[in-house]
């Protein structure tokens, strides 16, 4: 009977509801048992988990002090190692798997929440089948390896639906907890505070302190200053400016340095800033506008996100994962809405992507990076989110056999693209 039930809820699965339940089941399933078999091959999972272990027992967590028997390149938060504490109980083997098969639940559902409360376009099973689809590209690579990108573009999302549906210690919350794992994500909370400060601000600031002071209720308060002290020490070092270009971040830097343009260091951290505020002032310049709440919160997340992989201060190939769920919802929109030639940079931004996941996977052409492939879809998806007209009403699902056949046609030579992988 049980069987019974189970087969007649796939049958009652849309063509594109299956399509995503079978593309991440095959991934996932893929990705658990290479992991449970070689659990330190290609994954940065090993590092996270030994943390937490070196942690209680006040060992150190960041080089050049951290042991040589642990994986290296420990770059996270002190707070980030002892919510590793349950995974660092785990045989490697194990918890590798369970934290991949969390991080992805967590993003999935996010997302779901995410599509149900921010998004303009009215929510459905098949727009989120379409959605998680589109995400695949870009999340792979962290879904691989390991990465706690997944877990943060989890909490960001999730953020941002938290103020949808005006839930405002929650978002603080996980604003704080997107902090704890990465620093830059605290762009996106900056630009939720200033579009809602007199809910968020108290809240997130208590959030973020409560945050920082966790590990002084977890280990001796020496211990934890030391450790503050070289992860600080660790973060300012950190120089990726004139090395190999294939090495170096992908942000604009990579750009800049590769065509020998007129840049200097400083006069680029004078850009981060200003490009940051000017995203800021933009959002901020649309809710007086009076763009409605979806709207402006769709857009705004984008465009900070997007500054994040542009001109934060630490991109790498992983990092774009934080960027997937918006692209896939502007290839979403754009097959959607009538074509306008802002569109264009839109698909080159997307080709651009597929061309990074495919080549990138593969030693001989992994020098493609070295040639700002990333930075230059970024730069184009910028443009297109920097053109986005006034908000309009929420969209019905009413024409929704020809949104279908839209939406093919407009992501048709991506997927094909990713077809051939």
């Amino acid at each position: 009977m049980g069987h019974a039930r189970w087969y007649a809820w796939w049958l009652a699965r849309s063509r594109w509801e299956r399509l995503a339940i079978a593309a991440w089941g095959t991934i996932l399933l893929f990705v658990s048992v290479r992991v449970f078999i070689s659990p330190e091959k290609k994954t940065v999972y090993p590092m996270l988990s030994a943390s937490a272990n070196l942690w209680w027992h006040a060992d150190e967590l960041y080089e050049p002090f951290r042991r040589p028997d642990v994986q290296p390149g420990y770059r996270y938060s002190p707070t980030c190692a002892i919510l590793m504490t349950p995974f660092g109980w785990l045989p490697d083997s194990l918890g590798g798997v369970l934290w991949r098969l969390l991080s992805v639940a967590a993003m999935l559902g996010a997302l779901r929440w995410f599509e149900r409360s921010v998004l303009p376009q009215a929510a459905s099973a098949e727009l989120f089948a379409w959605l998680s689809l589109a995400t695949i590209p870009l999340a792979l690579h962290s879904i691989n390896n390991g990465q706690a990108n997944i877990l943060v573009i989890a909490y960001m999302l999730a953020s941002v639906a938290a103020v949808a549906d005006r839930r405002w210690t929650l978002a603080s919350v996980l604003i704080a907890a997107a902090f704890i794992c990465k620093l830059y994500p605290l762009a996106l909370g900056m630009v939720l505070i200033l579009l809602y400060p007199r809910q968020l601000l108290g809240r997130a600031a208590v959030a973020l302190a409560a945050s920082l002071l966790l590990p002084f209720l977890c280990q001796h308060p020496d211990y934890v200053l030391g450790q503050y002290a070289k992860w600080i020490a660790l973060l300012g070092a950190e120089d990726r400016t004139s090395i190999p270009l294939r090495e170096m971040y992908r942000d604009l830097w990579l750009l800049i340095h590769l065509y020998d343009l007129p840049v200097s260091r400083t006069a680029y951290h004078v850009l981060q800033v200003l490009a940051g505020a000017a995203v800021a002032g933009l959002c901020w310049h649309r809710r007086q506008l009076g763009w409605s709440t979806r709207a402006l919160l769709t857009s705004s997340s984008a465009l900070a996100i997007a500054w994040m992989m542009l001109l934060g201060p630490a991109t790498e190939s992983c990092s774009f994962v934080l960027l997937a769920p918006s692209l896939a919802w502007s290839i979403v929109d754009a097959a959607h809405a009538r074509w306008r030639p802002r569109n264009a940079l839109l698909w080159s931004s997307c080709v651009l992507f597929v061309l990074s996941v495919i080549l990138g996977g593969f030693s001989e052409t992994v020098w493609i990076h070295g040639y700002g492939i990333h930075a230059w879809a970024t730069l184009f998806y910028v443009g297109y989110l920097l053109g986005e007209p006034r908000s309009e009403p929420v969209r019905t699902t009413e024409n929704s056999v020809d949104w279908q056949a839209r939406l093919m046609a407009g992501i048709a030579v991506p997927a094909a693209v990713s077809s051939e992988k």
